[in-house]
């Protein structure tokens, strides 16, 4: 079973660091704080655990008073459960960093993230497991049909750093747009009329919407997503057998019918 470490960049640490507890309960996983098992690992026994990093954004990642889980950590907890894998979990503020992680040697594997023929030039990933494609979220007072991305041309647009979004508003002339951290950061700029839109994952603008956060905004239906791509893990080149055996443990979970059960949980049909 998975433990999970926080460490200091990722939001979920500055929520509950203050807090006069150790450990939360996650699925039945403990939750640790980085500095107390990184204290406590010793070589052997780290070359027996998988060190993944997850974007701590809704629906991946959800917060409940001491309680974490959501979609993409049932999903990894399923993995690890047929596969035998110890898993260490850094939750972080973004992909980027989860990636930068990675290559910095400190961890195994990002979990929850989506591929692109950018990334797939530097790391290996496994089969993929449902898809995710960007969503165009404006205020409920714009009442405009926006088909593509040249029909928003004219606004502020609010997207993730160094992210696909962000080439794609690039490559697709879109002189005005602004890169922040955290989804949480972009939805926010639009609410607060500092942007006029944001662009992102549909899957993570349209749960965090659905659950009222943002009460002032909406996802534009009319919008025709042009980044559709799979989740999937991601691995450093020539991973070998790890590799082999997360692919052979994510077919079993699809073939079981396991992954849709888990999306639909988040309100998500997946073909």
């Amino acid at each position: 079973m998975p433990k999970f470490l926080l460490f200091p960049q990722s939001t979920v640490f500055h929520q509950i660091r203050d807090q006069p507890i150790r450990a939360m309960k996650c699925l039945g996983i403990k939750i640790i704080l980085a500095a107390a098992v990184l204290a406590a690992m010793n070589p052997a026994s780290a070359q027996q655990v998988l060190r993944v990093g997850l974007q701590g954004a809704e629906p991946g990642v959800v917060r409940s008073n001491n309680e974490i889980g959501g979609l993409q950590i049932e999903i990894l907890d399923a993995i690890a459960k047929n596969t035998g894998f110890k898993v260490t979990l850094t939750i972080t503020e973004n992909t980027r960093r989860s990636f930068g992680l990675m290559d910095e040697g400190k961890l195994d594997v990002v979990a929850g993230t989506t591929v692109t023929a950018e990334n797939q030039a530097n790391y290996s990933f496994t089969v993929g497991y449902g898809t995710t494609a960007e969503a165009l979220v404006v205020p409920k007072t714009d009442k405009k049909q926006y088909l593509t991305i040249a029909d928003a041309k004219a606004l502020t647009i609010v997207t993730l750093r160094g992210s696909p979004y962000a080439r794609y508003l690039k490559q697709n002339g879109i002189i005005n747009y602004k890169e922040v951290e955290t989804t949480t950061d972009a939805l926010m700029a639009v609410s607060t009329g500092q942007a006029d839109a944001s662009l992102f994952s549909g899957v993570i603008s349209g749960y965090v919407i659905k659950q009222g956060l943002f009460p002032n905004l909406q996802i534009v239906n009319s919008y025709r997503p042009a980044l559709a791509r799979p989740y999937a893990m991601a691995f450093p080149k020539n991973t070998g057998e790890i590799l082999n055996r997360a692919n052979a443990s994510i077919q079993k979970l699809i073939d079981e019918g396991t992954i849709r059960q888990i999306f639909a949980k988040y309100g998500i049909t997946i073909d």
